[in-house]
């Protein structure tokens, strides 16, 4: 018998691209198919989309939520299957992906998560390909991981262990829920393959072309807990430093032996979204971290390393104007 596969598709207010996703699902003609429709009761048609496929899915709703994450919550209540994804509705699985998919999971049952690439697919019909995981570096796995969330399958036990999605996120919950199951299973018991899987839709209104600042804050809270979770308080107030104003989110599964990685996760964090130094808050963050952080940082990125390496010189000033006069005399660069 083969595996069952649970793909939970969240929407609201997509119809124009639901009807493509949904058959981009149901064409696979695998036989273990569960899909999954949860719309947050949208009001351009999508409704009415969903009801003439309802006889091809397990499960659908069209009603208020609280956002995303809760959508995909309220899926996995109804999912039964062993293996678990999401497809988001403006997203599409290419034709073979399901078995593909089944194939690995069959072939391997200890196995926790399966990834393979995306494509990218622009506004203007142009596609590219996406980068995909290092399996012998273990470490970028977590520090700078590439979680192609439309070609990522996760073990329904995995998923269930670490509690499902936390629905305070808006913007990041792939990546938490990557990082969770890896924190509980470690990096062993993955698969990564160069096959592609599904297309990821860059349409105007994505979360991806919208929501940057969202995914900025988001990280940082789920950074914070995991410091929180690793008794590390320096990292803590280093974070609160540049984002006072984080939401609130469950604990971290990080234990103690995560912590010296959680410490490189929050230093490649900072260097990645502060590439220069614009204002007396980004300062005063930067110039912690250069009291915490090595003279030498190991990161996956040459480019992040030799910006710390530039940035260092002008965090010896000891304030933000002091900064600013040193920066303008050409002292250090902006």
């Amino acid at each position: 018998m083969p595996l069952r596969i649970s793909i939970i598709t969240p929407s609201y207010q997509q119809q124009a691209y639901l009807r493509e996703c949904m058959a981009s699902v149901h064409d696979q003609g695998y036989p273990q198919l569960e899909h999954i429709v949860v719309d947050g009761g949208s009001n351009d048609g999508s409704r009415e989309v969903i009801e003439r496929s309802a006889h091809r899915l397990a499960w659908w709703c069209s009603e208020p939520d609280q956002g995303q994450s809760h959508a995909i919550n309220k899926g996995l209540a109804h999912a039964t299957g062993s293996v678990f994804a999401w497809l988001n509705s403006d997203d599409l699985l290419l034709p073979g992906a399901l078995e593909t998919v089944a194939t690995a999971f069959d072939t391997d049952p200890d196995l926790v998560v399966f990834q393979g690439r995306r494509v990218l697919l622009h506004a203007d019909g142009t596609t590219a390909g996406s980068p995909l995981n290092d399996p012998a570096d273990a470490a970028s796995l977590f520090i700078a991981p590439v979680v192609n969330q439309q070609s990522t399958f996760f073990s329904m036990a995995a998923v269930r262990t670490v509690g499902g999605l936390d629905e305070a996120l808006h913007y990041c919950m792939d990546l938490d829920l990557w990082w969770r199951v890896l924190f509980a299973f470690g990096t062993e018991r993955m698969k990564l393959v160069p096959a592609e899987l599904a297309i990821f839709r860059l349409q105007p209104e994505s979360k991806t072309s919208t929501g940057n600042s969202g995914f900025v804050l988001e990280t940082a809270a789920l950074l914070r807990a995991m410091a929180v979770a690793t008794a590390q308080k320096d990292l803590v107030e280093l974070l609160d430093t540049g984002h006072p104003h984080m939401p609130a989110l469950r604990p971290s599964n990080a234990g103690p032996q995560h912590a010296a990685l959680v410490r490189r996760m929050v230093f490649r964090y900072i260097l990645k979204w502060n590439a220069s130094i614009v204002d007396g808050r980004r300062f005063a963050m930067l110039k912690r971290m250069h009291a915490l952080a090595p003279a030498h940082i190991e990161l996956p990125e040459a480019d992040l390393v030799a910006r710390w390496n530039a940035m260092r010189s002008g965090l010896s000033a000891p304030n933000w104007t002091l900064y600013r006069i040193g920066r303008k005399l050409g002292l250090w660069p902006a």
